[in-house]
């Protein structure tokens, strides 16, 4: 029989939302001890902040070339979305390979943070099983990413580092042998803003999600209240939870939301707890928004007695095929300002050398224009933050932007040069992941003849 209570629609619908954010292979049965919490020594502390760039960043256009020669060579290849070589960010040293480069006009917030030493980049690092030259890709004699240039695809890949359909991340699978670190097992260390991702999810770990306004709970089931009506509702659904149930699906339901239910007020606790952050965050900026909520998470490490973490938030839409530069401009703005923001948060909270923020994306996009915008590439840049950074660097092989040049592979095509492994092992090697268990958690690292590529102060 269809139900027409629109109230307990809107009640299980709530419900649901609220066991979804449960880490249910870790759950125990004691409360958290919140106000007398065993806190860690506080060097003990490592947090990773991957902010994902959905729909594929053009970091070609991020990061540019700006001495005469590699500049005209940018330009003939970036046509009409070429940025004016007079409006560049200049960054105070030049890459690896030598070349004099700037930060795209609307990010001066970056360009200080990378003159001051705090942020560093990672020049055409991508999808890649294995080192990938011009020649084996032509002759079909690399081993490939499926379907590349497929958004789905590589978001999925990015995150797992997998050509099969396992379901899991390099954070989740990093977790499964790190949880154990943390004292409070009832909170996942992996905490999305994003909702259900690959990249947290693990064997036995999956992300706790919030968002940027904190934590959801059920409405009017407050279990601190002094209402009677309120208590007897939480009785009676704590009852129904507590039935025993034939349905395997059931008891798992009860089990993840009796955990969430209890969790939900633990953090919200935790946070509740805490000073206000002196630190003001721009206003209209999602990103600013969730990064926000990431450092009143980490003002609350103590008490919610944890020594690692993993953020993971979502950022787009980065798929510029039209408007591209208005587009571009505004989303690159944003980004440079949040960070700017979220770092002065972590100097404020003493533990901005705990604390490192990195980016990804689906894939680059292509050197050509189709008149208005971009399509899918492959190569791209990403941006490394954190006092424990060796900033003010370029890292990798800066590729040759010449349209049918050694790195193209065609229509303006990037081949990496870095693969994603190599990039998220120099990451989970600061994060404390036990060298044992790498292998596991990268497995398309032994190809490569860098697992470190040094953008860590040692």
């Amino acid at each position: 029989m269809k139900n027409s209570n629109p109230y307990r629609r809107h009640f299980l619908k709530r419900a649901a939302h609220l066991a979804l954010g449960s880490s249910a292979a870790y759950a125990t049965t004691s409360g958290l001890q919140l106000a007398n919490a065993l806190a860690q020594p506080e060097e003990s502390y490592k947090a990773l902040v991957c902010i994902f760039l959905f729909g594929g960043n053009d970091a070609f256009n991020m990061l540019i070339p700006r001495e005469d020669a590699h500049y005209a060579a940018y330009k003939a290849s970036r046509q009409t979305l070429a940025i004016d070589q007079n409006t560049l960010l200049p960054l105070t040293r030049v890459s690896g390979s030598g070349i004099e480069l700037g930060l795209h006009p609307q990010m001066p917030h970056a360009q200080q943070l990378f003159n001051n030493g705090k942020l560093a980049l990672l020049t055409n690092v991508g999808a890649l099983i294995e080192p990938v030259s011009k020649a084996n890709y032509q002759g079909n004699k690399s081993l490939l990413p499926p379907q590349l240039f497929s958004h789905n695809d590589q978001q999925t890949f990015l995150q797992s580092l997998q050509s099969t359909t396992r379901r899991n991340g390099w954070a989740g699978r990093a977790a499964d042998a790190m949880q154990s670190m943390n004292i409070n097992q009832k909170l996942s260390m992996n905490i999305s803003l994003s909702g259900s991702n690959i990249w947290q999810s693990g064997n036995n770990v999956s992300p706790y999600s919030i968002d940027a306004s904190g934590i959801k709970e059920l409405d009017n089931f407050n279990k601190k209240t002094t209402d009677e009506r309120e208590l007897t509702r939480i009785q009676i659904f704590q009852a129904l939870l507590a039935q025993q149930q034939d349905s395997i699906y059931a008891r798992e339901y009860a089990r993840t939301q009796t955990i969430a239910w209890e969790l939900a007020g633990d953090v919200k606790t935790a946070l509740d707890a805490q000073a206000p952050l002196q630190t003001v965050f721009p206003t209209g900026n999602p990103l600013a928004a969730n990064l926000k909520m990431v450092a009143q998470m980490l003002s609350a490490r103590g008490s919610l007695q944890v020594t690692r973490q993993t953020f993971f938030i979502g950022m787009g839409d980065f798929d510029t095929h039209g408007d591209q530069l208005r587009r571009h401009d505004i989303l690159l703005a944003q980004l440079s300002s949040a960070l700017d923001a979220f770092y002065k948060a972590t100097e404020e909270l003493g533990i901005a050398d705990q604390v490192t923020t990195f980016t990804t994306s689906d894939f680059g996009r292509t050197l050509t224009s189709n008149g208005d915008g971009t399509d899918h590439g492959w190569g791209s840049h990403q941006l490394m933050m954190g006092g424990a950074v060796n900033g003010g660097a370029v890292y990798g092989s800066f590729p040759e932007l010449i349209v049918g040049g050694k790195d193209d592979i065609g229509e303006g095509r990037i081949i990496p040069t870095t693969g994603i492994d190599q990039y998220a092992a120099t990451l989970a090697s600061w994060y404390g992941l036990p060298a044992g268990n790498f292998a596991d958690v990268f497995p398309n690292l032994a190809r490569f003849n860098e697992s470190d590529l040094g953008f860590f102060i040692v």
